[in-house]
């Protein structure tokens, strides 16, 4: 519950080295405008070491023959394995990523901003955008749709959607899709001849892989 403690701890956690004397942790919030005595900074480490969150060291910071002013300034703390989990865990809700001590942890993916938009990355985003929105739309349906209706219901373009689903034909490894044609009736080849008609209609539906892939979609 002590601001200071966790300032400790967080100066431990934050630190290229893996041990820092009491002196390295006094000048640390100092740094900061912030100041801790000797005495006090030393009494929080110390119920640090109690919850098993570091531990002090045997060894000194500098050697014991060297003088030096005060008690407690060159003793040697590290952080233990309970403390490496406990900042990592408190990564998670402050979405920071602590190096522990050169440890790093996973850095939150987060998409590029408008100015750093390459034109690859929004290819890539259209790709997944007209996936998830042709998965949602054929996952919970019994029938094939035309590409009209499912221009209709996913908001897609039609052309746009007949040069994806052909060139999903082309290039997929997984097929995700079942694409079948149908072939114009009279009055569809008509209308075609009078420039009016579209010629074979596609008919779209999942296949096996696409509904596995389709039911995970949120």
């Amino acid at each position: 519950m002590s601001g200071s403690a966790r300032q400790i701890f967080m100066t431990l956690v934050k630190s290229p080295k893996t041990q820092l004397t009491t002196l390295d942790m006094q000048n640390a919030p100092e740094a900061r405008g912030a100041k801790l005595g000797k005495k006090e900074l030393n009494n929080w480490l110390s119920s640090l070491q109690t919850a098993g969150l570091v531990q002090k060291e045997p060894e000194r910071g500098k050697p014991t023959t060297t003088a030096y002013t005060g008690r407690y300034t060159y003793d040697l703390w590290s952080l233990t394995e309970k403390g490496r989990g406990t900042a990592q865990k408190l990564s998670i809700f402050t979405l920071e990523t602590p190096t522990l001590n050169n440890v790093k942890t996973v850095v939150e993916r987060r998409l590029p901003d408008l100015e750093e938009t390459t034109h690859e990355q929004l290819s890539q985003l259209e790709t997944l955008y007209i996936s998830y929105r042709t998965l949602r739309a054929l996952r919970d349906q019994t029938h094939s749709f035309t590409l009209k209706e499912l221009s209709a219901t996913t908001g897609i373009n039609r052309d746009t959607l007949e040069k994806w689903f052909r060139n999903q034909e082309k290039t997929s490894k997984e097929t995700l899709y079942a694409v079948h044609r149908k072939d114009p009736g009279i009055v569809d080849r008509i209308a075609e001849s009078i420039g009016l008609g579209r010629g074979t209609t596609l008919l779209i539906s999942l296949s096996s892989e696409g509904k596995r892939r389709a039911s995970a979609l949120p």
